[in-house]
């Protein structure tokens, strides 16, 4: 199967143009696997199935009976993304990561939360609910109960990001089904990527993340493996049809389907939120940054607002720190009161407001309204100088 994309050109600042090409240099799985868990926004995850967007890294190496999972990642809607790094130089590579992937999978169903749990606070070294606290770091108003019940739910059902990433999966694609059609009954969204990676001038390198398998993978297929044998048939809502929403979470959804559908945003080139049956919303910001605004609601104190925060790590550090450097003038462009936060490693910049009832029909248009404002203001302020910024750095 041929790659879907041709080599990148780059122009210098002369205008000459030079076609890169794929990098000769040695790299090794370790290598891909922490680039994909230090930037989970270049794999493309939307693209294959977007109720799994805005996954959260939780940890490498997650030790299961049937052997470490390369990366784990976790959505604020309780919902695993299980991803396998391989390089596809030796042949029996490629049938063996697909079994292997397809195992975790299965070793995950037959888990209650509490040994996710467990196995996520041995690998992080944190204590308690580690596995909740670090996707509430970055979803805000994050009910742990409803977040356990979603992942707990997720974990009986099999219903997983099955993601293998590598570096040239041209082959054989067409007979995965002989390795879904081994195992029992599951049912996930299963995704191939490719990872390309460049030459650059002075040994800097392009990665290029691409989703392949068009055929498998674009229209978001759902294969499920039940006792009759292979089911696939596309999946818009991943949401389990047998089970009732509860009152709260009919009126997120509710709620973002109408703000998303009245939304009028500045910036073209800002793609809008994707719609959520939780507290948060996420605006994402330019690819590489790491960053997204959420827009949030936070019932215990009837407060809803915005905020731009940014995956942790030493990009986020130094994006922060430019941003900063420029705090007069960015909040005098703003035009509105905001808070900056920097604590252990996590930044922030955040602009909310208290309302009397935040599921009060009475109020519904007046919160719309301001966090459409605040959504505006930050994306018109922020966007385009993150964009610079990871430009320059």
């Amino acid at each position: 199967m041929s790659s879907q994309h041709a080599a990148p050109i780059i122009i210098g600042l002369n205008g000459k143009s030079e076609k890169l090409l794929i990098t000769s240099k040695k790299y090794d799985e370790a290598w891909l696997q922490d680039l994909m868990f230090a930037h989970p926004s270049a794999l493309p995850i939307a693209e294959i199935d977007r109720s799994f967007a805005n996954a959260v890294p939780i940890c490498t190496e997650l030790n299961t009976p049937v052997g470490p999972i390369d990366a784990l990642y976790a959505t604020p809607e309780g919902k695993l993304v299980i991803l396998e790094t391989k390089l596809w130089r030796n042949p029996q590579a490629r049938r063996e990561v697909v079994g292997q992937i397809l195992d975790y999978a299965k070793e995950l169903s037959r888990w209650a939360y509490e040994d996710l749990q467990r196995e996520v606070s041995r690998r992080t070294g944190r204590s308690g609910n580690a596995l909740y606290e670090i996707v509430a770091d970055t979803a805000m108003d994050l009910d742990e109960a409803d977040f356990v019940d979603e992942l707990s739910r997720s974990l009986r059902q099999g219903r997983f990001l099955l993601l293998i990433c590598g570096d040239g999966i041209r082959e054989g694609v067409a007979a995965i089904t002989d390795f879904l059609e081994q195992h029992g009954t599951l049912r996930f969204t299963f995704g191939l990527v490719e990872v390309a990676v460049y030459d650059m001038p002075e040994g800097r390198r392009l990665v290029q993340p691409r989703v392949l398998a068009q055929s498998l993978i674009a229209k978001r297929t759902v294969v499920s493996l039940e006792s009759e044998g292979l089911v696939a048939a596309d999946d818009n809502d991943n949401d389990d049809p047998e089970r009732e929403l509860s009152d709260l979470e009919k009126f997120y959804r509710y709620f973002w389907r109408e703000f998303i559908g009245d939304l009028e945003l500045d910036d073209p080139d800002q793609p809008p939120p994707k719609e959520t049956k939780v507290g948060n919303v996420f605006l994402q910001m330019p690819k590489g940054a790491n960053a997204w605004i959420t827009l949030y609601f936070y019932q215990k104190d009837n407060r809803a607002g915005v905020f731009l925060t940014f995956t942790r790590g030493n990009l986020a550090d130094r994006i922060f720190e430019h941003l900063s450097k420029d705090k007069v003038r960015i909040e005098a462009e703003l035009g509105i009161p905001v808070s900056w936060d920097s604590e252990k490693g996590k930044h922030s910049v955040s602009s909310g407001k208290n309302f009397p009832n935040l599921r009060d029909p009475i109020y519904r248009t007046e919160i719309k309204t301001f966090l459409a404002d605040r959504s505006n203001r930050f994306v018109n302020v922020f966007r385009h100088r993150i964009e610079r910024i990871v430009e320059e750095i």
